[in-house]
């Protein structure tokens, strides 16, 4: 019997298909046991948040990326909470503890779990938001939208600016959901290396973000943010931002090869009112290997 090529590929396409299907771990209860803080459940699920430092303290609450769940604030959380910081930190739909819910993961649905867990949480007080790469246009979009509670807002390498389009895994659905389910663990590992060797990312950061791989729901959540609010245009959002006179700090890496240089530049263009601070040597990994850079200017600029 003589196979075709083709077939032969898409055999082995599928094969491989299959076995990540079974290879990746629900997120369900047993897994959730080993999970520091709680859980609430918000209209497409469970979220998985942490409350740290004093109870009285103000509120600053932390938005992480794409890729990386809530243990990405680890080098943040201890300084905020020693200058007297209530933080809150939570992982978004598809990573960390949270759920894996289908939908459509765009700047709408960002919002939506931001705003959601906030009311459930009853933080009826003022807060301060801190949003990384991703996380830093949804704390964008979403202080345009309601700013009455919002203090301050500090963007880390935010979105919001980049051109072009995502690749070809994001713009064609089948194609890329087949190569991300087969490929996307190879695609991660490898990412991960090149930060470790390349930013000096520690082993423990890099083992905790491969982790996340194992887990059914992770690749299908991040291809579909690629797809869905990566590439959102936030200029109207920081126009907005700043006829509202909110205080916004942003910080960048001189050697970030995810967000473009040019945003910083970009960012004042639109909001001549935000404070721009560049961390010399530092790549996408600044929040964990530019560590003390990071918190002191975040430190910095509350205490303003």
């Amino acid at each position: 019997m003589n196979f075709s090529p083709a077939w032969l590929i898409l055999s082995t396409l599928a094969l491989a298909l299959i076995g990540a299907c079974f290879t990746r771990q629900p997120m369900n209860a047993k897994i959730r046991a080993r999970a520091p803080g709680a859980f609430i459940r918000v209209t497409d699920g469970l979220i998985h948040y942490q409350w740290h430092g004093p109870l009285e303290g103000p509120i600053i609450v932390l938005v992480h990326g794409l890729t990386t769940p809530s243990f990405i604030w680890r080098d943040q959380i201890p300084a905020l909470v020693r200058a007297g910081y209530r933080v809150l930190t939570f992982d978004h739909f598809g990573r960390g503890y949270s759920d894996r819910p289908s939908k459509r993961q765009d700047l709408e649905f960002f919002i939506s779990e931001l705003d959601e867990i906030m009311k459930t949480l009853q933080v009826r007080k003022s807060y301060h938001l801190l949003g990384y790469s991703m996380g830093g246009g949804v704390v964008t979009k979403f202080t345009s939208l309601r700013r009455d509670q919002i203090c301050k807002l500090v963007l880390i390498a935010p979105i919001g600016f980049l051109k072009g389009q995502p690749n070809w895994m994001a713009r064609w659905p089948l194609a890329g959901n087949l190569a991300m389910f087969v490929f996307g663990g190879w695609i991660m590992h490898r990412g991960a290396k090149k930060a470790a060797l390349a930013e000096g990312v520690d082993s423990k950061m890099v083992a905790l973000q491969l982790r996340e791989t194992k887990y059914a729901g992770y690749f299908s959540a991040v291809l579909s943010s690629i797809r869905h609010t990566i590439y959102t245009d936030m200029r109207d959002a920081h126009r907005i931002l700043k006829e509202r006179n909110v205080s916004i700090l942003a910080i960048f890496g001189e050697e970030d090869s995810v967000i473009p240089q040019n945003t910083a530049k970009l960012l004042s263009e639109v909001n001549n009112t935000a404070q721009i601070v560049k961390i010399k040597g530092a790549g996408q990994g600044m929040v964990t290997t530019h560590s003390r850079q990071i918190n002191e200017a975040i430190l910095r600029f509350l205490h303003e």
